[in-house]
């Protein structure tokens, strides 16, 4: 019989106070204290001639810049280039690993904070990639309900499906835990100037708790249209707990009950997609809705949008990519943006096993629906495309013979 060979490691990337924090345009000040650590996991899985690094940070995004040189240093000490990093979006860390965002600022790269998270991870990785061991690979997935939802309709149909992973070594002990839910971590919202993790962060230690030789490394999935907004009870750290461990308990049950991987198979690749720029109406004004938190944040939404009119202007398309990582049964699709449910949705109707991870490598912006761009939300508004982009990724997600 054959295994996967698997290690894992998890490492402190939380920088100084005092830095301006990331995520929401009504922030001010930076940041004054450090309630949970943000962290960086590394797993790797290598299978035969084929290696795959997942680098999980407790980071709102990454810019390609940014990921690209990390990548290729952790290329030079593993050999490989299907090098992912998955930042976990919680709206609580440090502004300067991402220049999209504010739009129209030229927000720049925080060089002594991207040397100090890419040592931390280059570190782990080295030592990790030294001690792989022959594993099993254990997978559940299920629904989850009480925690994410579409933020801007209540009720609304969403991805609610949480999966699970657990690489186990030949004598028993659990190596790692992976799971995959697609909620924004923004329980917190813009007048807490702490770091956290958010509810990714106390999902986690939960886990951990119950497999504490174990690293827990989360991956975000299709987050664009989804959030906590109507399952919060307030925006408190005693709320990230609760929300974390209705996360973390229902991940526990579905861990308890998961069937090993019958297919020791691995495979990756990547595809490059062109995604078309739209027009931006000039002066638009929008009728309230009388609902004052999505009036406010339309309001943000178009003030983006006319800074993203003049960022854009004269181009008419965005270069990203799509990666695909195979374990088995299960098709991982790292895309390096926000998609709505309705994509990953769409991709589980294809394929049961297919799981969309957002924010992968890069960040592109929104990838918004024409359900989305009719209501004139904030993600639509906010974002350099219209419904075709959405649409081209569903076609390559549905059709990836590419590997």
């Amino acid at each position: 019989m054959t295994y996967f060979y698997v290690g894992a490691a998890e490492v402190d990337i939380t920088p100084p106070t005092g830095l301006t924090m990331d995520g929401y345009v009504a922030r001010s000040g930076v940041s004054v204290g450090v309630h949970d650590p943000l962290m960086a996991q590394v797993l790797i899985i290598e299978r035969g001639d084929m290696c795959a690094v997942i680098v999980t940070l407790d980071v709102l995004a990454v810019s390609g810049k940014f990921a690209l040189d990390l990548r290729q240093s952790i290329a030079q000490l593993v050999g490989t280039d299907t090098v992912w990093l998955c930042p976990s979006h919680t709206h609580c860390g440090p502004r300067g690993l991402q220049n999209w965002f504010p739009v129209g600022q030229k927000p720049q790269l925080d060089h002594e904070l991207t040397q100090l998270i890419s040592r931390r991870v280059n570190r782990m990785v080295d030592n990790v990639y030294k001690s792989l061991v022959p594993a099993r690979m254990f997978s559940a997935s299920g629904d989850l309900h009480g925690v994410g939802g579409d933020r801007n309709q209540q009720g609304a149909i969403v991805d609610n499906r949480l999966t699970t992973f657990r690489f186990e070594s030949l004598s028993g002990d659990t190596i790692a835990v992976l799971f995959h839910y697609a909620c924004h971590p923004t329980v917190l919202g813009p007048d807490t100037r702490e770091y956290s993790a958010d509810w990714p962060g106390a999902a986690r230690k939960r886990i951990q708790a119950h497999y504490p030789e174990a690293t827990v490394a989360f991956m975000n999935g299709a987050t664009g249209n989804v959030s906590t907004r109507y399952f919060r009870r307030e925006s408190t750290f005693a709320e990230v707990e609760r929300l974390g461990g209705i996360v973390a308990d229902r991940a526990l049950e579905l861990l308890s009950n998961a069937d090993e991987e019958p297919q020791v198979v691995m495979d990756y690749g990547y595809k490059r997609v062109s995604l078309p720029v739209r027009e931006f109406p000039l002066g638009r004004e929008l009728e309230t809705t009388g609902d004052a938190r999505r009036d406010t944040t339309r309001s943000e939404g178009t003030a983006l949008e006319s800074e993203l009119a003049e960022a854009f202007n004269g181009r008419e398309s965005v270069s990203a990519y799509v990666n695909k990582i195979k374990l088995g049964d299960w098709t991982l699709f790292g895309i390096s943006g926000e998609a709505f449910s309705d994509l990953a949705l769409a991709v589980r109707e294809h394929d049961p096993k297919a799981l969309v991870v957002g924010l992968v490598n890069d960040y592109a912006g929104y990838f918004p629906t024409q359900a989305a761009i009719n209501a004139a939300t904030y993600e639509a508004l906010s974002s350099p495309y219209d419904a075709h982009a959405h649409q081209a990724l569903v076609h390559l997600l549905t059709n990836h013979d590419w590997l």
